[in-house]
């Protein structure tokens, strides 16, 4: 033990006290964890609870019968849990580690489940974490993912203010969270939300694991990471214009304009159905859907771009555009782009949901474009 009896007291005390000030809020921490449960698919012991903090959801998931491994970076928090769930009746299968969670002291394949409950807001690094998750959950298991709800957030930061302290709420979201989880392979079974919790529910494919990315990627920091995928985006963009310029060469601008219109529809659908499936983004779901889909192209890498919603009408800007800067700096005329254009948007929005309707605000070589576009979509009545 590292705490003394005084201090192990006083840290108990401290989370009674808590959790009092939570409920008079009408937030009750062992309500949730069991809420959370029963909407998860049934989990299968043992269980991993990743970030237990006090032991809330370990001991929810004991009641239910399940062995179930608390794990915790800090360890005079593990100790207070376990001081906690001390003649409970419980003690005999809940399991106390402090361990990193993006270093986890477990084997491949060692849980039938995991859950993290109100953690990922907590992470700096939410890949490392989730990915060592996935690793030591087997083949066909189950991952519930759990985080506060914007009132769960609204009631924990009054209560730390009340405390003297800031409640923590970094950039690890639960969304960001099922889109990272989706690219891993992993199919998100249902997400819900209760006693101002939202949860995500995963199953581990069955079959062989996702391969690994090369060894060059798969040692860059995160700054790394954002650079290649800047330099991916340009690369892309590079191509595109290498290709019209081949056809354009060959066939004439019309011609090319009318191959380049061919090939955004094929491109956008497939570039759409692709984000939607990595960042579980569901069909039919309209223009929130549809914002957040924009969201992730190759082009927020490329050209700065806002999006602007007013009520049952979603428009989308790219306020500045690589190509079009590029052909004026070389003192040529805006190119073409609004019958492509057309195209691509209306495409992309459809295989998001076939209801939404696209118009173009304005597009090269329209006078008042300046350069750049604007797009307007809306629900079909």
């Amino acid at each position: 033990m590292t705490l003394s009896a005084g201090e192990l007291s006083r840290r108990r005390e401290s989370f009674f006290k808590r959790r009092e000030a939570f409920a008079a809020l009408g937030h009750d921490g062992g309500r949730a964890a069991a809420l959370v449960l029963d909407g998860a698919s049934p989990l299968g012991g043992p269980v991993l609870d990743l970030g237990s903090g006090m032991g809330v959801m370990a001991r929810e998931i004991a009641r239910r019968s399940l062995e179930v491994e608390s794990v915790d970076v800090n360890a005079e928090d593990q100790e207070v849990a376990a001081s906690l769930t001390e003649g409970t009746g419980l003690e005999s299968r809940v399991h106390f580690t402090p361990a990193d969670g993006a270093a986890l002291p477990f084997p491949d394949g060692n849980f039938a489940s995991a859950i993290s409950f109100n953690v990922l807001h907590h992470l700096a690094d939410g890949a490392s974490v989730l990915r060592e998750i996935v690793r030591v959950v087997r083949p066909g298991g189950v991952l519930v993912l759990a985080d506060f709800s914007r009132e769960g957030f609204d009631f924990a930061s009054r209560v730390h203010a009340a405390e003297g302290a800031v409640h923590p709420e970094g950039p690890v979201t639960l969304d960001w969270a099922r889109g990272f989880l989706a690219s891993l392979g992993l199919a998100e079974i249902g997400v819900s939300e209760a006693h101002h919790e939202r949860f995500a529910t995963f199953r581990k494919p069955a079959g062989a694991a996702r391969a690994a990315a090369p060894p060059a990627f798969e040692e860059l920091d995160r700054g790394g990471l954002f650079k290649a995928l800047d330099v991916f985006a340009k690369n892309w963009l590079a191509h595109d214009g290498s290709w019209f310029l081949a056809a354009e060469e060959r066939y004439g601008m019309d011609a090319a304009l009318e191959l380049d219109a061919a090939s955004w529809r094929r491109f956008a659908a497939a570039e759409a159905r692709r984000i939607m499936e990595a960042y579980a983004i569901p069909k039919d779901s309209g223009l929130d859907a549809l914002a957040r889909a924009f969201s992730f192209r190759a082009y927020s890498f490329v050209n700065p771009s806002r999006i602007e919603r007013d009520g049952p009408v979603l428009r989308f800007f790219m306020t500045s555009c690589r190509v079009q800067e590029t052909r004026s700096r070389k003192g040529l005329p805006d190119f073409p782009c609004r019958p492509v254009g057309q195209v691509e948007f209306e495409t992309f929005a459809r295989t998001v949901d076939p209801r939404i309707e696209t118009r173009c605000l304005h597009c090269p070589p329209d006078p008042d474009a300046q350069g750049h576009c604007g797009w307007e979509f809306r629900l079909a009545e």
